[in-house]
């Protein structure tokens, strides 16, 4: 597929997607569907499609043609490059209340999610009106942009016939893949959810969508296609508790494999918006917790990170920054291998094969240069699986349902004072926003 760039073990998604039989050779740097195909349902702002779509392309898009088949090969550029967006900002936002940043600059919107005092109103409700290319973390824009749009497509791949779109059964593979992780992430940033005006639901009712169109990613795609949505099912499958499921699923993956989201200095919307964050505004800082992290007396080369010396011009804090992401380019990890294991060590921990377990662990600690890990207690290898977790997929947004899911104590303790004078909270997800309660007349 011309649309992407392959290696051996490791697939990258472009920031400059190559888009297909819509946009010939040209380069789709950016597709803002925001106005024209999200907010229809998603924030209420359009009645029809309408509104042009603008792309950094030397045309523009009229939404009507958006309905014929020589669309597809723009529309699954979209979705490619709304996922990378929204799951690239929401890890950004879940590093804030998940521990593994810290406010530095006291900025009301940084603090109210660093301090875990979520609310829908006033600053607090940026998570919902924030989106990619702001100053500020984003979270519910962009996912529900990302889940629409790629729902939109496979609606309209489904009535295309195989005559006139080529690649109909690749892109829509692709496609579900996209789809099934823009609902597994909705699902692990929110509290509740509800889609297309319909009614409020479950985490987990979320998770399920995201295993049924990981599912058709997993029986119709190939390749890194189908591996990134066998690591994304048994994701899901580990957030619904069905641990020896997800391990079926993960057993699958091949060593080495790793499916990254690719960023650029194109535009706003292009750029890793950890570096941004982190490097580049120095807003926040690494948190305590996450520093100085070792294993068996050695330093942690997954979680490396630097006293950059930088002092915030507000707050005088001195902004510590992640190795992983030391530019503007910087790729952000999907899916992997290493998460794979992580969940089938899981499922031998709750079986009872802790010696499995153990292995898997040491198998990852020699691929980073770690010293191994040895225990027959129960606790301390589920212990170290979290650890493992945090360690491994640092700062890729898997950290803040993580504490939740392994009920990991809250650093710093809700009720202790901040920096800036306010107490952190226990707020762990982010609320249905106003604007769905606004628009959704199934919600009350």
């Amino acid at each position: 597929m011309t649309i992407m760039k392959k290696t051996s073990t490791n697939f990258k998604l472009g920031a400059s997607h190559m888009s297909r039989s819509a946009c010939g050779s040209r380069s789709v740097v950016r597709f803002t569907a925001a106005l024209a195909l999200g907010s229809v349902l998603v924030l209420g702002g359009c009645d029809s499609l309408d509104s042009l779509l603008s792309v950094d392309a030397p045309s523009r898009v009229v939404a009507s043609d958006l309905t014929k088949p020589t669309a597809a090969g723009l529309l699954v550029s979209s979705v490619a490059n709304e996922l990378r967006c929204a799951a690239a900002w929401y890890a950004a936002a879940s590093a804030l209340t998940g521990m593994e940043w810290a406010d530095a600059s006291n900025n009301s919107v940084t603090n109210i999610w660093d301090s875990r005092n979520h609310d829908t109103s006033g600053y607090g409700a940026q998570y919902a009106s924030a989106d990619c290319g702001s100053s500020q973390p984003a979270v519910y824009k962009p996912l529900s942009r990302a889940r629409w749009i790629a729902d939109y497509t496979l609606g309209n791949l489904t009535e295309w016939a195989a005559a006139d779109v080529p690649e109909k059964a690749a892109y829509t593979a692709e496609v579900s893949m996209y789809a099934g992780y823009a609902y597994t992430l909705f699902g692990e940033a929110m509290c509740s959810v509800a889609f297309d005006a319909g009614p409020e639901q479950s985490r987990a009712d979320s998770w399920n969508l995201a295993v049924a169109r990981f599912d058709a990613a997993i029986s119709g795609g190939s390749g890194d296609i189908q591996n990134a949505a066998r690591v994304g099912k048994a994701r899901a499958l580990l957030n619904l508790g069905k641990k020896s499921d997800a391990a079926s699923v993960a057993s699958s993956v091949p060593a080495g494999f790793s499916f990254e989201l690719q960023f650029s200095a194109d535009a706003s919307v292009t750029k890793n918006p950890l570096w941004l964050q982190n490097h580049d505004y120095n807003s926040v800082t690494i948190a305590d917790t996450r520093k100085d992290q070792m294993v068996g007396g050695v330093a942690d080369p997954r979680i490396a990170v630097t006293n950059s010396g930088v002092a915030h011009p507000t707050t005088g804090i001195v902004v510590w920054t992640a190795d992983k992401f030391p530019a503007v380019n910087s790729p952000l990890q999907l899916a992997t291998w290493e998460e794979a294991q992580l969940i089938k060590a899981e499922a031998e921990h709750s079986a009872g094969n802790l010696a499995a377990a153990v292995a898997i662990i040491n198998t990852l600690h020699t691929n980073a240069g770690l010293p191994a890990f040895a225990s027959t207690d129960a606790q301390e290898v589920m212990d170290q699986i979290v650890y493992e977790r945090s360690a491994e997929m640092f700062l890729e947004g898997h950290h803040l349902y993580d504490i939740t899911r392994y009920s990991i104590p809250l650093v710093p303790a809700v009720g202790t004072y901040s920096p800036f004078g306010d107490t952190f909270g226990s707020d762990l997800c982010f609320k249905l926003p106003a604007t769905e309660f606004q628009n959704n007349t199934n919600i009350g």
